[in-house]
């Protein structure tokens, strides 16, 4: 049915709208009927069974047997009468008459008052007969329901007859009627058909009419115009994206210039990173065998601790420029390149109708973003590379300074200590997202050696992020405080880490005592050792194992210190 024409659909709907109507209103009209016959057959033997009571109510009460039933075979003339039956009182059958070939067992028990249709197609009719209000017995009368059913045949018949007549001429009638209706519609599917193979947006179709047919044909225009002007706009639009295609290799060569000459920059400044570790690491060896020979253990151990320190952020910074680029887009650069001198020859219809062309010109701007990305962070890096270079050279330079010169003192903000100490470390944390919080109070400017001072705060949050990570809490946090204490300036670095055993407290600072597997115990003690050469104390605080620790450097606001202090 779904693969039919509308035409035939439009007829299969009439004749099945008119079978329905002429089925439901001759079921209707053959039952009233047939209710009709049932009622006036009934009251019609009910009439008759009450004039025989009447009549035989004398018979009855003399006890004249022979009177009833020459009264009873009066109704031989009714031929749909099958049995006339009077009982008396006691429901003992008085007088009977039955039809020739009638086959009847009477049951007085089973005998009703009224009219009723029996089961197997019969006319029960039963009135008492009364005498000056005395029950004198029943009268007793059954038909033939034959007739009844002959009449409700041929009316059924009847109307079958009238059905089948009537589904032939709705049939005719809206095979020609339909036409009206299906003709703009079949007119409104050529002219689609003619548009879809010739794709001629400029086909129009014309219907007068206002109904909803008339509606279609509009809207159906109407979408034709709305097509043919965006199709006239996809022609102006590839038309413009040829001319902008024509310098998109042109700007895409000298994108790829520029990025292998960032990426030839970058790799001459990895290379001189790792010559400067070489020449560090043959340094760390040479101050060590110096402070031997002079029997300074302390101070080359001090030495190797902090620019080991530093070491570490310099690897950390070398090793996220290699990652960064060797992760470097070129790869993916080259593919858009390649994709676009595969598709050269149909460029305009690459960028316009393919899927990969359509999205071409955005990739390759989010991919310069990216690559220009990229290149700032490892510029970032390089400069973070080479600020702890120059932290190295300040902590050759101060040590060297030990053998009888002044230090470097300058005038600063405390806060800058801690800032350029969180500096040297933030890559650290940041990779195993450990937290820094940060407390500053107002305080007063120092006056101090700034290279020592920032040696002692790294150590202390370098060991506070190791205390946390060891702890393997999900709390990682490290809270940096800055306060003013009378005329002294108070650095503390508080962590969430394992804690320190309250046995532990007084041997920390000692040199050689670790709690760490790696660890050489040099640290705390040389951090130590620098907070008394500034004038300031170092000092400890832990409530436990699990309870985390708090490391405070107290500092003077204004001190100098003389070379010959020093070497006593």
């Amino acid at each position: 049915m779904r693969d039919v024409s509308l035409q035939t659909k439009l007829t299969a709907l009439a004749a099945t709208a008119i079978t329905l109507a002429v089925t439901i209103a001759c079921v209707i009209f053959v039952f009233l009927d047939a209710r009709r016959l049932s009622t006036s057959k009934a009251t019609e033997l009910t009439a008759i069974a009450e004039m025989l009571g009447t009549n035989s109510t004398a018979a009855v009460a003399f006890g004249q047997t022979d009177s009833a039933e020459d009264l009873l075979r009066s109704t031989k003339g009714r031929d749909q009468i099958l049995v006339a039956c009077i009982l008396d009182s006691d429901q003992k059958v008085f007088a009977i008459y039955k039809r020739d070939g009638a086959e009847f067992v009477l049951e007085p028990k089973s005998i009703q008052i009224g009219a009723r249709y029996t089961e197997d197609g019969y006319l029960d009719v039963a009135i008492p007969i009364v005498d000056d209000g005395e029950a004198l017995g029943t009268l007793y009368v059954r038909e033939s329901t034959a007739e009844l059913s002959q009449s409700l045949a041929y009316q059924i018949l009847a109307a079958g007859v009238v059905l089948a007549i009537s589904i032939v001429v709705g049939v005719f009638a809206s095979s020609h009627l339909q036409e009206f209706v299906t003709a703009p519609i079949l007119r409104l599917a050529s002219a689609a058909e003619q548009v879809s193979q010739n794709e001629d947006y400029s086909i129009r179709v014309r219907h007068e009419s206002e109904d909803e047919i008339g509606v279609l044909y509009r809207q159906f225009n109407g979408m034709l115009e709305r097509v043919e002007s965006r199709e006239k706009a996809v022609v102006q639009a590839s038309q413009r994206l040829q001319e902008l295609n024509q310098d998109l290799e042109q700007r895409v060569t000298n994108r790829t210039s520029e990025l292998e000459k960032s990426n030839a920059a970058l790799q001459q400044q990895i290379k001189a990173k790792d010559a400067a570790t070489r020449e560090l690491r043959e340094t760390h060896i040479q101050l060590l065998e110096v402070s031997r020979r002079a029997g300074m253990a302390d101070i080359a151990n001090g030495v190797l601790h902090n620019i080991g320190n530093v070491l570490n952020s310099l690897n950390i910074s070398a090793n996220l420029i290699d990652e960064r680029v060797r992760d470097f887009k070129c790869a993916s650069l080259q593919r858009a390149i390649d994709l676009l001198k595969k598709n050269e020859d149909e460029l305009a219809d690459f960028l316009t109708n393919s899927d990969q062309g359509k999205i071409l010109p955005r990739y390759l701007d989010k991919l310069s973003e990216s690559m220009k990305d990229d290149q700032r962070s490892v510029l970032a890096e390089v400069e973070s590379l080479a600020a702890n270079v120059e932290h190295i050279k300040d902590i050759v330079r101060a040590q060297q300074s030990h053998a009888g010169a002044f230090g470097v003192m300058e005038q600063l903000n405390p806060a800058t200590l801690f800032e350029d100490a969180i500096y040297f470390v933030h890559d650290s944390f940041s990779k195993h997202k450990v937290e820094i919080i940060k407390a500053y109070e107002p305080v007063s400017p120092i006056e101090i050696e700034k290279s020592k001072a920032i040696q002692i705060i790294v150590n202390l949050i370098k060991n506070a992020k190791e205390s946390v990570l060891e702890n393997g809490s999900e709390t990682k946090q490290v809270t940096l405080r800055l306060k003013q204490v009378d005329e002294n300036v108070c650095f503390q670095v508080t962590d969430s880490g394992i804690g320190i055993a309250s046995d532990q407290l007084t041997t920390i600072f000692s040199n050689g005592y670790t709690t760490k597997k790696e660890g050489h115990g040099f640290g705390l003690h040389a951090s130590a050792i620098a907070a008394t050469e500034l004038g300031g104390k170092l000092t400890v605080h832990s409530d436990g194992i699990g309870q985390g620790a708090t490391f405070t450097l107290m500092l003077p606001a204004s001190f100098r210190i003389k070379r010959a202090a020093i070497a006593s």
